[in-house]
């Protein structure tokens, strides 16, 4: 006898000593290899570890003789209500027949004889907190006594088990935290970068990382506009249109938290959603409100599709969801913030395309006088002709195509000066630059006789293209050939000369400048002239070159402005050339 418990106590060592190194991951294996050492040991027929989950039933972990069905779950209250509310208290139950159970438990003796166990142990695991599991041995073949002294040494084997078990508990709830925390990271660092145009591609990568981090079936991100309706909405499979969810979308818009597990519990008024939710085969479902600053801004929705969700994996996802929503409710705010600004900025460059047509108002007048003028000299000599004896019908398809020549001429000025004024979205192309210099230089050359000024082109051959928007860069060179008019208003002695260049700029970029012989830029404004609101001008606004660092930095280029050696000023803009991707 002591031999025999000699050799207990020197498996139950083996095994405590052997399972404090497992990972975490391998830890079933480990104890289903420990059941089989003890079950062979006890000369039982099996062993199970039954691990407990809030809400449903948990893992079990078993090792049972070859030829034996799987043993009865023995915490299932319907089959073992008096065992399930024993081992719920932290008792051990233990029969060597069934025989020997208490009258109160009628339903688990019915139970076990069904499934022919003769003899059971089943003792609670707890590692100090609520109960982990149940560990249980038995035998189907033939009766075995429990003497109190085995039980004790169970009971110690007991305890290493809910050690093990508790502990790839912690590592696992650790492991998940900080998964979760990297790709809470991961997003936040991805939106706080993102810029409106890569929203809708880095949204969709985004839905896709946490539908496969929280194990649902479907996401869905929605936007509201500021009106209060649907401006957006992104969805993993594209199976969330707002439109058919009317109740869920009102409550979201009121920052109401829609949760069910069961679309019998959805209220008479969700009668749209819940047909929508049956022809999308979804059941439970989760919608979180995303505020920004007091104010919705959208809603995040997932679901599962399956036909019930446990009531603590709801709590966790409603956690996380939180913590999720506020990322994408930053994202929403910050790109709904970036899209006003980009809207008051396009605003703002086209009042400063009228204001510089204002400004060109006589120039313009003399380009169109011209041909004006021209035309109704034409019609009127046609008229003559027609009005004599014998009419020279050669003369009058001369005048009549010299006709059609200035209307055209007009026509193009009128055309340039609509496209340069017109109100709309960037719309970026690959562009010429040498040909933008050259369509402004058009605009300006009668501004520039009137002025007095001689203007000259050096433009550079082979320049690479530029991608950006047309009639921002064209207002880009307009302001800044405007500047360096304005800089040669003063009367001087020397030549008044504007020089537009453009050249390459290394092998990644392209420069444009616009030199004028006027007074220079004294040096303490030197730093501050491409500043909102200021200007060395008596009349001037101060927003002409703010205007133009504006359009600059959105294409990613730079600008600077320096004095000339020999008098005057020069203002250099580069931009990056059109990337071509490889073949």
């Amino acid at each position: 006898m002591l031999k025999e418990r000699l050799r207990f106590e020197t498996l139950l060592s083996e095994l405590s000593a052997g399972l404090i190194h497992v990972p975490a991951g391998s830890i079933d294996a480990a104890l289903e290899r420990a059941l089989q050492q003890v079950v062979t040991f006890l000369g039982v027929d099996r062993g199970t570890v039954d691990v407990e989950q809030e809400g449903g039933r948990g893992v079990r972990i078993a090792w049972a003789l070859p030829g034996l069905g799987e043993s009865p779950h023995v915490m299932d209250a319907e089959q073992f209500p008096w065992t399930a509310k024993q081992l719920g208290r932290g008792d051990i139950v233990c029969f060597s027949q069934v025989d020997e159970l208490p009258a109160e438990a009628a339903t688990d003796r019915t139970s076990y004889e069904r499934m022919a166990t003769h003899s059971k142990v089943a003792l609670p695991l707890s590692a100090g907190g609520p109960m982990l599991g149940v560990l249980s041995f038995g035998s189907v073949r033939s009766p075995r006594a429990w003497p109190a002294e085995l039980v004790e040494r169970l009971r110690l084997l007991s305890e290493a088990f809910a050690s093990t078990l508790e502990r790839k508990r912690v590592e696992l709830s650790l492991a998940e935290r900080l998964r979760f925390e990297k790709l809470l990271s991961s997003l936040s660092t991805t939106f706080s970068h993102l810029s409106a145009g890569d929203f809708n591609r880095e949204v969709q990568h985004a839905l896709h990382r946490v539908v496969d981090f929280l194990g649902v079936a479907r996401g869905s991100l929605i936007e509201f506009s500021r009106d209060g309706g649907t401006a957006h909405s992104w969805a993993i499979e594209e199976w969330m249109d707002v439109g058919e969810f009317p109740w869920m979308t009102a409550r979201l818009q009121h920052g109401d938290v829609v949760s069910f597990s069961a679309l019998e519990t959805l209220p008479d008024e969700a009668a749209v959603d819940r047909q929508s939710y049956r022809a999308h085969r979804v059941k439970p479902q989760m919608a979180m409100p995303l505020m920004a600053g007091g104010t919705v801004v959208g809603g995040l929705v997932f679901s599962t599709g399956e036909a019930e969700r446990p009531q603590s994996d709801e709590l966790v996802l409603m956690q996380q969801l939180h913590l999720l929503g506020e990322v994408f409710a930053n994202a929403l705010s910050r790109k709904q913030g970036e899209l006003e600004t980009q809207r008051l900025r396009q605003e703002l460059t086209h009042i400063g395309r009228v204001s510089a047509m204002g400004e060109l108002t006589a120039s313009l007048a003399h380009e169109l006088k011209q041909p004006l003028s021209a035309i109704l000299y034409n019609a009127e000599t046609a008229q003559d002709l027609l009005a004599a004896d014998a009419v020279d019908l050669e003369a009058v398809r001369e005048i009549l195509s010299d006709i059609v020549a200035d209307d055209k001429r007009a026509t193009a000025v009128i055309e340039r000066l609509r496209i340069l004024i017109k109100k709309g979205d960037l719309e970026f192309a690959p562009l010429d630059v040498n040909e933008i210099v050259g369509e402004v230089a058009w605009l300006v050359k009668s501004d520039v006789l009137i002025r007095n000024v001689s203007m000259s082109l050096e433009l550079a051959p082979d320049l690479p293209s530029v991608l950006g928007d047309r009639v921002q860069l064209q207002q880009v060179v307009l302001n800044l050939v405007q500047n360096g008019l304005e800089a040669l208003r003063p009367p001087s002695a020397g030549p008044r000369t504007l020089v537009i260049r453009t050249a390459r700029d290394g092998a990644a970029a392209v420069t444009v400048a616009v030199q004028d012989s006027g007074t220079g830029i004294d040096e303490k404004d030197m730093e501050r002239i491409f500043e909102p609101l200021y200007t060395t001008k008596a009349d001037g606004l101060g927003m002409g070159l703010a205007i133009v660092r504006t359009i600059v930095d959105a294409h990613d280029g730079r600008l600077r402005a320096a004095n000339n050696e020999h008098g005057g000023a020069t203002v250099h803009f580069t931009l990056p050339v059109e990337r071509k991707d490889a073949c």
